[in-house]
């Protein structure tokens, strides 16, 4: 499944290699979790990049032993991307709090 998806984005054939991606993904092989994170980061073969669902797919890759995902996971993070975040009362000691922990 993931090597589908490899040669429909070699094509580029985005749309079919999310689709092959999301397949492979789905069952736990990491290398299909990072690629679809990839295209979920980029938006390739999608309407618009979903940064949350990014992150996620990144998060499960890396978990599973898959050091690219690492990085890009801690990139997105770096950039302020694939959390959802909420301003906090001034009064609180951390102004700012992740409410996807």
């Amino acid at each position: 499944m993931w090597a589908l998806g490899c040669i429909h984005d070699a094509r580029k054939e985005h749309k079919q290699a999310v689709e092959w991606f999301t397949k492979g993904a789905e069952p736990g092989l990491p290398y299909a979790m990072h690629d679809l994170g990839c295209s979920l980061d980029t938006g390739e073969g999608l309407p618009a990049p979903d940064y949350l669902a990014a992150a996620d797919w990144y998060r499960r890759a890396a978990e599973a032993g898959n050091a690219g995902s690492a990085n890009n996971l801690s990139n997105m993070y770096t950039l302020g991307l694939g959390r959802v975040w909420h301003i906090v009362p001034a009064t609180s000691p951390a102004r700012l709090q992740s409410i996807d922990s």
